[in-house]
């Protein structure tokens, strides 16, 4: 990165090859005018008006360039230009007397010594200033004369032993000068900028001395100002009103000339060559996505949104710095963007960047609308943003989209939100104000993933996927990063091979994360990726849904198979499970003793498949009440995956489906002949509809069940 530009300046205009506003041909109009006036000896004062940011000193400089080089006829004079920084001095007196010594030293650097001459007269009128003191009545409108006060001894202390004798006033010096620099034959042309940067006192006193030395001939004064703000800042000192400090500007100002508009055109291009500044100082990781994204910028771009080359220098600026930052891992369009509101409208910027510290979002799309009566939009914090931020309105429209919106902008869903790294996606909305990953899921793991699949890298995926998976607090960002890298991974960027690695060591991925439905992260992927499969019309991928399927155990295998509902394949995987129950299922630690959600499944593949195998597992394993109760306890429901329920009467006929219910009614009348003569009635069965259901309650609804089938049975005949 060495030798690129990493900050844009903010410097003026210097000569015409920086010019892209095409400033230069109103400045070399004006030049042209200046110069043909060069032999008219009275004073002009040329005010350059225009807003803070316009290019007022980048039309003052190209005015300048090169304006004592031009033709002139016999009458015409040179010109000398002195450049006066007002910045510099610190008070009133200061600022008076260091103008009129830099404009003498300008004349003693000159060989000829009529100039060496003027610049010895024009440091007298200086040291005259000094002895004397200005009054303060210089230079105001209601009185314009030079009334002074001053001790006669101090003056000719000051100004030395050569003018002794003769009659020293403010006038006779002036004209001394005047007559010097007409016989010379030179105009002088001072360039005075950054008025409008000044404080209100300052601001008068440049003034003044502008008035106070405008009077001399061959002078011209050339000022930048911004007229609104620097009336604003005198008014006071001659009326109430801005319009009272206008109407003293024009007594000192001859000749207004405004900054020149700036077309659509050159701004564009102004902002596209330091976009491309900012683009070649930048280094992120993914090189596609950085190049897509400055041209979504670039693309966007309209002056509408800027009101001066300024402030689209401190946008971009503040972009770099945020990008620099955190640029692999926001989308830096929307970072474009934010920043820009940053720079147009703190405010609104604040009240965006604090926005999830006291707020409850509502889905994974931020769209502002959080009011709890969310019918009418825009509504809650939404309505705040578009009717007190209007400026920004537009920029707020785009960046976080509602279905309906001013600008026709269209909501995108959020797994593309997640993708692109989107600022109104819920997970990535804090770092483009945090500026760090700290306990968040880097976008660039998802790059460096990706470029594992790419490689088939079994071991740096393990590597990779199994430290991410250390931070538990980030386990749950981790899984949804693998959720969608499953979801939108192409066949033609790895599919099939991330797949197939993931079900190979799914034992990499943690058995946390459980919901409400008892899946936990390992089963909520399997279904993912089978869901995935099953769902492809694209696609022929009859062969790696069955290769999948065999690195699965019976309860994955189960969880990968009930998403292949409707397929060609489902009657494979179905005698696959059957297959696999039969020959890995023992008699001595049935399956049904440890309560999964698959149990159920298994039994209905199983006995679909070969029901005799079926049955008669089922009858070797029943060998005591313990067991009865373990296996009746997989019918139940069961609440938020932690309370089982009751046995109610469509979980006894599902059963019944299954199970010969007479066999297992028989062996609990064998083991336990006291509890089955108990349960006559439905209150003897202790069903509860709010409480957890025992395993021994459970029996009791089963035997409830069962007796009252048959006794409506009996009824019947």
């Amino acid at each position: 990165m060495i030798g690129k530009t990493h900050f844009l300046g903010d410097n003026p205009i210097n000569n015409v090859k920086e010019d892209l506003f095409n400033f230069k041909h109103y400045a070399e109009k004006v030049q042209k005018l200046i110069q043909l006036n060069s032999d008219n000896p009275d004073p002009i004062t040329i005010g350059i008006y225009g807003k803070w940011g316009e290019g007022k000193t980048s039309l003052l400089n190209l005015i300048e360039n090169k304006i004592e080089h031009f033709e002139k006829n016999k009458d015409a004079k040179e010109y000398l230009k002195y450049h006066f920084n007002p910045w510099r001095y610190s008070n009133e007196d200061e600022m008076l007397f260091e103008f009129f010594d830099g404009l003498a030293k300008m004349f003693y650097v000159e060989k000829k010594t009529i100039l060496q001459k003027i610049g010895n007269q024009i440091t007298r009128y200086s040291k005259y200033l000094k002895a004397i003191k200005i009054s303060t009545t210089i230079g105001i409108p209601r009185s314009l004369g030079t009334s002074v006060s001053f001790d006669a001894n101090k003056i000719f202390e000051a100004l030395g032993e050569d003018l002794a004798g003769e009659q020293i006033t403010l006038e006779s010096l002036k004209n001394k000068v005047n007559d010097s620099i007409n016989d010379a034959k030179f105009k002088v042309i001072v360039f005075i900028d950054d008025i409008d940067r000044l404080d209100k006192n300052e601001i008068y006193t440049i003034l003044k001395l502008i008035k106070l030395n405008a009077s001399f001939n061959n002078f011209i004064f050339i000022v930048s100002l911004d007229i609104d703000y620097v009336s604003k800042a005198i008014k006071n000192r001659f009326g109430e009103e801005n319009n009272d400090g206008k109407m003293f500007l024009e007594k000192i100002i001859n000749i207004p000339i405004h900054v020149p508009r700036i077309e659509q055109v050159d701004l564009k291009f102004f902002f596209e060559s330091k976009l491309f500044q900012i683009k070649n100082a930048l280094n992120v990781e993914n090189k596609e996505r950085f190049n897509e994204a400055f041209k979504e910028i670039n693309g966007e771009f309209s002056g509408y949104y800027f009101e001066s080359p300024r402030e689209i220098i401190r946008t971009l600026n503040s972009f770099f710095i945020s990008a620099f930052a955190i640029g692999d891992e926001v989308n830096l369009r929307d970072l474009f963007w934010i920043e820009y509101i940053k720079i147009k409208n703190e405010k609104c910027y604040n009240t965006i960047k604090n926005y999830s510290n006291n707020t409850v979002f509502v889905g994974k799309i931020i769209d502002f609308n959080d009011s709890i009566e969310r019918g009418e939009t825009p509504n809650g914090m939404r309505k705040h943003l578009m009717g007190n931020f209007n400026n920004v309105a537009r920029v707020i429209d785009f960046l976080f989209p509602t279905q309906q919106t001013a600008y026709s902008q269209q909501q995108i869903g959020p797994d593309i939100l997640e993708k692109e790294l989107r600022i109104n996606f819920k997970d990535h909305f804090e770092k483009y104000f945090s500026f760090h990953i700290m306990r968040k899921f880097s976008a660039n793991k998802i790059i460096e993933i990706e470029k594992l699949i790419a490689e088939k890298s079994e071991d740096g995926l393990i590597t990779t996927i199994e430290n991410l998976f250390l931070e538990q607090t980030q386990q749950n960002k981790v899984f949804d990063k693998i959720e969608f890298l499953i979801k939108n991974i192409t066949v033609k960027k790895g599919r099939n091979f991330f797949y197939e690695f993931m079900l190979k060591n799914i034992s990499i991925i943690p058995e946390s994360g459980i919901d409400m439905f008892g899946l936990d992260y390992k089963l909520k992927l399997i279904e993912l990726i089978g869901s995935k499969l099953s769902s492809d019309s694209e696609n022929d991928n009859k062969e790696i849904s069955l290769r999948l399927s065999r690195f699965l155990d019976l309860n994955k295998l189960c969880h990968y198979s009930r998403k292949f509902k409707d397929s060609v394949i489902k009657p494979e995987l179905i005698k696959l499970i059957s297959d696999k129950a039969e020959n890995e299922f023992t008699t001595e630690e049935p399956f049904y003793l440890i309560l999964q959600n698959s149990n159920k499944m298994i039994m209905h593949y199983w006995k679909e498949t070969n029901h005799e195998a079926f049955d008669k597992y089922i009858k070797d394993t029943l060998i005591s009440e313990e067991r009865i109760g373990k296996l009746i306890r997989n019918f139940p429901g069961v609440w938020n995956n932690a309370y089982i329920g009751a046995l109610e009467y469509d979980n006894y006929s599902y059963l019944k489906e299954l199970i010969n219910v007479d066999f297992i009614y028989d062996k609990l009348s064998e083991f336990n002949p006291v509890l089955v003569e108990k349960i006559n009635d439905k209150n003897d069965a202790q069903f509860d509809d709010y409480n957890e259901n025992s395993e021994e309650d459970n029996l009791k609804q089963f035997i409830f069940w069962y007796k009252f089938e048959k006794l409506k049975s009996e009824n019947k005949q």
